[in-house]
């Protein structure tokens, strides 16, 4: 690494408190007053190539007491000790595998780089922290081309949004027992279709993931989509499986979408009751079921409302009433996003798989390893690195190239 120009010229005559230079200065990032040069100092950096040392100028502002190296900012140096190639190395490591894993075995043998475990947890949770301040600043990352949405059985291009929860163990300080996250994951996504014979690029998909807001994640979900050209796609689906403040969410954020429940997740409630109605007659209750999801899937949900409906329950017991208006309910809640016939003719998806998968790719495979318990602050910068890390192609290469400037 160079250091910067001098930042003073010689003066015309020897001035011997000064050393015979005329000193520059700089204006002060914190309070705008006069930064002067003090002095050159140094400072080691750990790069991949090995330890390099750094000779750059401090400044110190009178008005505010504060001193300050431009040339960090410049470099791509943060507070700690690594460039900005071996910062993101380092992070890669750390969204992949355990911080321990990552600083006993992957640094080692892939680059040679002997940090320690708690030094692989600070750099990858500084990365997902920075990242999260960016996000909520309106910042994306990645191309802004559009996918290359697939066309359904009448020939329109689909682009596909959906969102989920997960859980994540938490751990107080110094150990004490703590609650619990839900850590949301949402994602825009491009999907294969039987009616396109251009196949997709299995990469089209950007991910958000972390302890958000609802509000806050629709807005920087939205975001994205318009980055993919969510906005050019002739047919927009949202898919979820109805949890609380879910269908509200696509409702404002995405209100041009076509609003999907999972059939597998309205399946489930057909599930409980023919177990309740049938609880020693597994024959009778696996034909009976089979019954229903072929007709909710070939009728839609309003045919199980009238089905429910007309069920004779003179002979039944409390539990048996008790299921059976569980699943009404349900249905009646949400057979407007249950139109199944409609959406397998026009060759729609209609399953949550993708984000469910989601959930354990993007927090699970990394988050929920046996044994793991997470501080709120380290698990929640861990989520929305991971969801960078393994979103479309060129995500996290922008954000490195931000991250460093």
């Amino acid at each position: 690494m160079h250091s910067e120009p001098r930042p003073w010229k010689q003066s015309p005559t020897s001035d011997k408190k000064r050393g015979g230079y005329e000193k520059a200065s700089c204006v002060c990032p914190t309070c705008d007053g006069d930064a002067r040069c003090v002095s050159i100092r140094q400072r080691w950096v750990d790069s991949l190539l090995g330890p390099l040392q750094v000779r750059r100028h401090y400044y110190h502002c009178h008005k505010c007491r504060r001193g300050l190296c431009p040339r960090d900012k410049t470099l791509g140096l943060g507070k700690r000790k690594f460039s900005p190639a071996a910062a993101q190395v380092v992070s890669i490591a750390g969204v992949q595998t355990s911080f321990a894993q990552s600083s006993e075995v992957t640094l080692r043998k892939l680059c040679g780089l002997k940090v320690s475990e708690s030094t692989v947890e600070r750099v990858t949770e500084d990365a997902g922290e920075r990242l999260k301040s960016l996000l909520a600043e309106g910042e994306t990352f990645g191309n802004t081309e559009p996918f290359a949405w697939q066309r359904d059985a009448h020939g329109k291009t689909c682009a596909y949004v959906s969102l989920d929860a997960t859980g994540v163990r938490q751990q107080g300080p110094r150990g004490a027992q703590a609650e619990g996250r839900m850590a949301y994951v949402g994602m825009v996504y491009n999907t294969n279709s039987e009616h396109d014979e251009r196949m997709p690029d299995p990469h089209s998909v950007r991910y958000l993931s972390g302890f958000y807001e609802l509000p806050e994640l629709g807005r920087q979900l939205r975001r994205q989509a318009a980055a993919v050209g969510w906005d050019e796609a002739e047919q927009q689906i949202a898919i979820s499986d109805g949890g609380a403040g879910l269908e509200e969410f696509l409702r404002v954020h995405f209100p041009c979408a076509e609003r999907i429940l999972d059939f597998w997740h309205a399946s489930e409630y057909l599930v409980e009751l023919s177990q309740s109605l049938y609880p020693d007659d597994e024959e009778h209750r696996t034909a009976q079921l089979a019954s229903w999801c072929h007709r909710l899937k070939h009728q839609g949900g309003l045919s199980i409302v009238w089905m429910l409906q007309s069920l004779e329950k003179t002979n039944w017991s409390s539990a048996q009433r008790e299921a059976h208006a569980t699943c009404l309910r349900y249905f009646q809640n949400h057979q407007h996003k249950m139109n199944y016939p409609r959406y397998v003719a026009h060759g729609w998806q209609i399953g949550s798989g993708p984000v469910e998968s989601a959930c354990k790719t993007v927090v699970a495979g990394r988050l929920k390893q046996s044994g793991m318990r997470w501080s709120q602050h380290g698990s929640n910068a861990v989520c929305h690195l991971r969801a960078l890390y393994l979103s479309q192609r060129g995500c996290w290469e922008d954000y490195w190239q931000k991250y460093a400037a």
